[in-house]
């Protein structure tokens, strides 16, 4: 099998930072998960945020300039979806990753508490 090695020149590293800037938004994501599967207004995607439109309009141009979402003209309105669905397997994996590191806490936690309970049953 060929070597798959990219070169991270300053330019790749620059598009990488801007994709990852873009994602670091938490209202940016909510976004990108509420066009998971489906085109959507600019409205359509302001009211299940709950943002105002001016807001859901400034975030979707940093997701389209990222090149995270594409939009298509219909009539009057302006239609967005997921442009690269790789954005989702960043985020699957960011979230499987917390929920391992959450397992553990929870894990240490309980064993933290039981070590207390014996503690307390000593006194």
């Amino acid at each position: 099998m060929g070597d798959k090695t990219i070169e991270f020149t300053d330019e790749i590293l620059n598009l990488i930072a801007q994709r990852f800037k873009a994602m670091s938004d938490p209202t940016r994501l909510r976004i990108l998960h509420l066009l998971r599967g489906q085109e959507m207004s600019v409205g359509e995607i302001a009211e299940a945020a709950r943002l105002k439109h001016g807001t859901a309009s400034a975030n979707l141009m940093a997701l389209y300039k990222a090149g995270l979402v594409a939009h298509r003209k219909e009539g009057t309105k302006v239609l967005y979806r997921i442009g690269n669905p790789m954005v989702f397997k960043v985020c699957d994996g960011v979230c499987e990753s917390l929920k391992e590191e959450f397992v553990e806490m929870e894990r240490i936690r309980m064993n933290l508490e039981a070590i207390e309970g014996r503690k307390e049953g000593q006194s």
